[in-house]
């Protein structure tokens, strides 16, 4: 899977505007919007996966800590707290599992939110390119 570092990367040589080949990189423009959409649908079904783990996760985690789990389930990491009721919202905040998925899907959400940048740079990038236009042919006195 490719990761938001790769993304960055990419956008970084794909953002370049070549100012001598302006028609090349309209031309190129289509096949832009396409590559980081289908990027950012990738990663929002990745976020709504992620999103369903962490709350099946927090489900077993508040069994666990309200002390109503199958002991099966918890052999390994027996809980010998009592817990009120109360208390474990806090308990399932500070869990390690819990805190992984929520990173998890930070990340996920942040990789969103470039590629919705990204995107919004791609729409901006005819305009970009008419004003480039524009404004040699200005200077040009043409």
């Amino acid at each position: 899977m490719i990761d938001l570092e790769t993304i960055n990367s990419m956008w970084e040589k794909d953002s370049k505007i070549d100012d001598i080949m302006l028609d090349q990189t309209t031309i190129r423009i289509p096949q832009l919007h396409q590559k980081y959409l289908s990027l950012h649908g990738e990663f929002k079904l990745l976020l709504a996966k992620k999103n369903q783990e962490l709350k099946k996760v927090q489900h077993s985690k508040w069994l666990y800590y309200s002390g109503k789990a199958k002991p099966e389930v918890y052999e390994d990491k027996p809980f010998d707290y009592k817990v009120m009721k109360s208390d474990v919202p806090s308990w399932i905040a500070v869990d390690e599992d819990i805190n992984r998925l929520e990173m998890q899907v930070e990340y996920y959400k942040t990789t969103l939110d470039t590629l919705s940048e990204i995107l919004k740079q791609v729409h901006q990038l005819s305009f970009n390119i008419k004003n480039i236009i524009a404004w040699r042919t200005f200077t040009g006195g043409v």
